[in-house]
C-alpha cells in the first residue's frame, strides 16, 4: 500500500492510472516532497484532499456535511468517525450504513487507545454513544446530485483565479442548476440507459445453473484464457483467503477452472442485495479478462479498461486492491471486468437566459470524471441536417415546398443512399425530406449551396468543432460535443438569436471584484429563416422520425441522429422554452445493438427531462416573424394550390383537402405559378431504380425451397448488415473507388430504424 505522502503525490501530481512508469514517478516524487515539506504539511496537504464520500473532499468539508461545524469544533467520536471513512467512504458512510460506520469508529477508537491518542474512558463514552451527525446532512444533494456542475465551477475559477490561488480563494460559485431538474435529468439518463441494457442483453444476469447445464457452458472453453476476451464465468464460493472486495467476485472458467476474481460495476450492483445473493454459487455471467494469472504487467491494465467504462475508483479503493492482489491465494487467480453497456449525456438549458439547468455526463458521475456533455467529441448524425437544411434556405434558392430530387447520385465515386438502401422517392419538397431524414436531398442541398455556406451557418448557431470539408458533412460526420449541438439548437430556439450556454451565474471571492458572464445575444441568423427551418422540424416530430416527441404535449421542434453502424443515437430538440440534447453510445465507439437509432435510444431520455421541464408551465407556440408569408400550395408541385379541378362531366370542384396544404415563405420567395389539377402527392411511392427483383418487389423472382418470401419494397426496412454490406453510405478504409485526391469518407447512416 502507498504511504501518505505518495498518495499526496497522486492526487495532486499525477494522473490516476495505475503503470509501471507512474509507480516509479510516484516514488521519486515522494521523495522529493518528504525534502520539500514537514510530515505535518504533508499530512495537512492529504486531509485537505482525500476523498470521505458523498461528493465531500477534505477534512474542513466533510465536517461541515456530517456535523453541520468546522472540524475544530468536533468531538472525539466525531474524529474517529471521520478518520475511519476514507478507507471505504461509499460503504461506510452513517447515511448509507450506521451499523457499518458504528464498527469503523470503534475500531478506531480502539486504535487511538492502543496508541496514546485518547484515554480508555473517553474511548469508552464515544463507543457507548450513538453517531453524532445530522439528521439530514448539509447541502448533500447540491454537491452529490450536481457533481458536474461542481467540476465546472472548478474550471471557471481555475480559468478566471489561476490554479495556485484556488485552496485559499474562499470563493462562492452561484450556478445555474435547477436541483429538482437535475435529479430529475439523472433519472432519465439511468432510466434509458437500463432499458438499453435490457433490450439489448448489457450487463449480468444470473441465476444458478443444473450441473448438466453447467458442463454445458464449461465446455464451451477447454484451452488457456487470453486477456481481452470474454468468457462465461460460473460464480464459485466467496473464499476469505482471496480478501475478495465488496464489489468483487470468485469464479471459474471453462473444463480447466481457470480462476478468476472479476469485479462488477457499480451500475449492475443493486443497494439492496448483498454481492453473493446477486452472484450466487453455480449462477454464470459473461466477463472479460484483463489480467492473466501471475502477469503483474498485464495487471496494470485493470485501471486502463475501468477507465473505458468510467467506473473511477477513489484512492482508498485502489490501496485495498493493491492488497487484496498480493494475497498469496491470488497468485494464480486472473482479474476480470463485467463490461458496462453504453453511456448517455443529457443537457437542458432555458431558451430564454442561455441558463444550463441540468447536465448529465454519464451513468454516475464523480469528481473529475470524464464529463459527456462537454468533453465528448462524436458524430451526430442526421441531428446535424438542420443546419444544411437552414443554410438552404438562407440562400434563398430554396424553399419549404421547393422540390428537390430524391434519387441516386454518384459524387466522385462515391454513392450514398437512403437508409432504405436503393429505395427513392423522386421529386419530394424539402419539408418531406427533412421529415423522414432522406440523405440524398441533404447532400444535394449541400452540394448546391456550398460547403462554406454550410460551415458559416454552423457556426454563427454556435458549433465550434472542426468541420469536414466534403459532401459527407451533410450527413454529420464532424464530431461535436452534446454541449455544442445545444448551443447550436439554442440559437435556433431563440429564433436565430445566440448566446453561449452558461453554467456559472456569478463568482464572489472576498477581495476581488465580482464575475458574472457577459451574455450579449447577438441576431446571429435571419429570424424568418430560422422560423421556416424550426416549422420544419416540427413536421419531423409530427410525421417522422421523432413522433416518440409528441408525447410533450406541445410544439416541439427537433432531428434525430443516429451515427455510423448505429454506434451513437442523439435526439435534439427544443419548445420555446427549453433546449435539450440527448446522446447515447459507448465511450469506445462501437455498435449499440440492433434496432438503436437516435428515435429509440435517445429520444425517451429526452423526452423524460423535458417533460419535466415543461410540466408546470402551459404550451407554447412558435409564433412566424412579419416577413413570413403563410399560402396554400399544392403538394405534388409546391406550386400555388389549383383553384379547381375539371370533372368528367365539365363541373369543376375544389382539390382534394389531402393534396393541398398550408406553407410557410420568406416574404418575396412565395410561389406565383398556380399548379395544374389533380397532380398526385409526390414521396408516397418509392421507386425501384435498379429493376424487376432487385428489391423483393411484385416482380421479384419466386423464393426457393426453404426460402422466405421477399417483403415487398414499400414495406420493407433492409438489412443493410447483410452479406456484403460496409454498413453506410460513404467509402470507407481499404475502399479504392474514391477518387485519388479525396480523403475517405466515414461510413454513415440515417437514423430511421425505427421510424414509421
Amino acid at each position: 500500500a502507498s504511504t501518505i505522502t505518495q498518495q499526496v503525490v497522486k492526487n495532486f501530481l499525477l494522473s490516476p492510472e495505475r503503470t509501471l512508469e507512474r509507480k516509479v514517478q510516484e516514488l521519486i516524487l515522494a521523495r522529493r516532497l518528504e525534502k520539500a515539506l514537514t510530515k505535518d504539511e504533508i499530512l495537512e496537504l492529504y486531509l485537505n484532499e482525500i476523498y470521505f464520500g458523498h461528493g465531500r473532499y477534505g477534512v474542513e468539508e466533510a465536517s461541515q456535511f456530517y456535523f453541520g461545524t468546522s472540524v475544530r469544533k468536533i468531538s472525539l467520536g466525531q474524529a474517529a468517525l471521520l478518520a475511519a471513512m476514507p478507507k471505504a467512504p461509499s460503504k461506510a458512510s452513517p447515511y448509507k450504513d450506521a451499523r457499518k460506520a458504528k464498527v469503523r469508529q470503534i475500531y478506531v477508537l480502539q486504535q487511538m487507545v492502543r496508541h496514546g491518542f485518547a484515554t480508555a474512558r473517553d474511548a469508552d463514552e464515544a463507543i457507548d454513544s450513538p453517531l453524532e451527525i445530522l439528521e439530514t446532512p448539509r447541502e448533500a444533494v447540491t454537491v452529490e446530485g450536481a457533481q458536474e456542475f461542481v467540476d465546472a465551477a472548478r474550471e471557471k475559477l481555475v480559468s478566471v483565479y489561476g490554479e495556485d490561488k484556488l485552496d485559499r480563494l474562499g470563493a462562492i460559485v452561484t450556478t445555474t442548476v435547477d436541483l429538482d431538474l437535475q435529479n430529475k435529468a439523472r433519472a432519465a439518463v439511468r432510466g434509458g440507459l437500463i432499458a438499453l441494457d435490457e433490450r439489448q442483453g448489457y450487463g449480468h444476469k444470473v441465476k444458478p445453473l443444473s450441473e448438466k447445464r453447467l458442463k454445458q457452458v464449461r465446455a464451451k472453453d477447454k484451452g488457456p484464457i487470453a486477456a481481452g476476451k470474454t468468457y462465461p464465468v460460473v460464480i464459485g464460493p466467496r473464499d476469505p483467503a482471496l480478501k475478495l472486495a465488496d464489489d468483487e467476485v470468485f469464479g471459474t472458467i471453462g473444463e480447466q477452472r481457470h480462476k478468476i476474481v472479476f469485479r462488477v460495476p457499480e451500475r449492475y450492483d443493486e443497494a439492496d442485495k448483498s454481492i453473493a445473493e446477486q452472484f450466487p454459487e453455480t449462477g454464470v455471467t459473461m466477463v472479460r479478462v484483463i489480467a492473466l494469472a501471475g502477469d503483474p504487467e498485464k495487471s496494470e491494465e485493470k485501471s486502463e479498461e475501468k477507465s473505458e467504462e468510467s467506473e473511477k475508483e477513489s484512492d482508498d479503493e485502489a490501496e485495498k486492491d493493491e492488497a487484496s492482489d498480493k494475497s498469496p491465494a491470488r497468485a494464480d487467480v486472473a482479474r476480470g471486468v463485467i463490461d458496462s453497456g453504453p453511456e448517455a449525456a443529457l443537457v437542458i438549458a432555458d431558451v430564454e437566459s442561455g441558463e444550463v439547468l441540468a447536465m448529465i455526463g454519464g451513468y454516475t458521475q464523480r469528481r473529475g470524471d470524464f464529463n459527456r456533455v462537454l468533453d465528448a467529441r462524436r458524430q451526430p448524425g442526421s441531428s446535424f441536417k438542420p443546419f444544411v437544411y437552414g443554410a438552404a434556405l438562407a440562400s434563398e434558392r430554396y424553399t419549404a415546398a421547393s422540390l428537390i430530387s430524391d434519387s441516386p447520385e454518384i459524387y466522385e465515386k462515391w454513392r450514398p443512399t437512403n437508409y432504405e438502401v436503393d429505395q427513392y422517392r423522386g421529386d419530394i419538397r424539402m419539408r418531406v425530406a427533412i421529415t423522414h431524414s432522406v440523405n440524398t436531398v441533404a447532400i444535394k442541398l449541400l452540394d448546391a449551396v456550398g460547403i462554406e455556406a454550410v460551415h458559416a451557418f454552423a457556426r454563427a448557431a454556435g458549433i465550434r468543432s472542426e468541420l469536414s470539408p466534403n459532401l459527407s458533412l451533410a450527413l454529420g460526420t464532424s464530431e461535436v460535443a452534446p454541449s455544442e449541438l445545444l448551443a447550436g439548437y439554442l440559437t435556433l430556439a431563440r429564433r436565430g438569436n445566440h448566446v453561449d450556454p452558461i453554467l456559472i451565474r456569478r463568482i464572489e471571492a472576498p477581495g476581488q471584484p465580482e464575475w458574472e458572464p457577459v451574455q450579449r445575444g447577438e441576431q446571429a441568423l435571419r429570424e424568418d429563416v430560422v422560423f421556416i427551418l424550426t416549422s420544419l422540424m416540427t413536421s419531423v416530430i409530427e410525421e417522422g422520425t421523432g413522433r416518440g416527441a409528441l408525447k410533450l404535449g406541445r410544439p416541439v421542434a427537433g432531428k434525430t441522429g443516429t451515427s455510423a453502424e448505429h454506434r451513437d443515437a442523439w435526439f435534439a430538440g427544443f419548445t420555446p422554452r427549453h433546449v435539450a440534447v440527448a446522446w447515447v453510445g459507448f465511450d469506445v465507439p462501437k455498435k449499440l445493438g440492433k434496432g438503436e437509432s437516435g428515435g429509440r435510444a435517445a429520444l425517451p431520455i429526452w423526452l423524460d427531462v423535458m417533460q419535466a421541464a415543461e410540466k408546470s408551465q402551459p404550451p407554447a407556440a412558435f409564433v412566424p416573424p412579419a416577413s413570413v408569408l403563410v399560402r396554400s400550395i399544392d403538394k405534388a408541385t409546391g406550386l400555388l394550390a389549383p383553384d379547381a379541378i375539371p370533372q368528367p362531366d365539365g363541373t369543376l370542384l375544389a382539390p382534394p383537402p389531402d393534396s393541398i396544404m398550408e406553407e410557410y415563405f420568406i416574404s418575396g420567395t412565395e410561389p406565383v405559378d398556380r399548379a395544374e389539377p389533380a397532380a398526385k402527392p409526390p414521396g408516397d411511392t418509392l421507386l425501384d431504380l435498379y429493376g424487376p427483383g432487385a428489391d423483393g418487389g411484385a416482380d421479384a423472382p419466386a423464393p426457393g425451397p426453404g426460402e422466405e418470401p421477399a417483403a415487398p419494397a414499400s414495406d420493407a426496412v433492409l438489412d443493410i448488415y447483410g452479406p456484403g454490406s460496409d454498413g453506410g453510405n460513404s467509402p470507407g478504409a481499404g475502399d479504392t473507388t474514391r477518387a485519388p485526391d479525396e480523403p475517405a469518407l466515414p461510413s454513415v447512416l440515417d437514423d430511421d430504424a425505427d421510424a414509421p
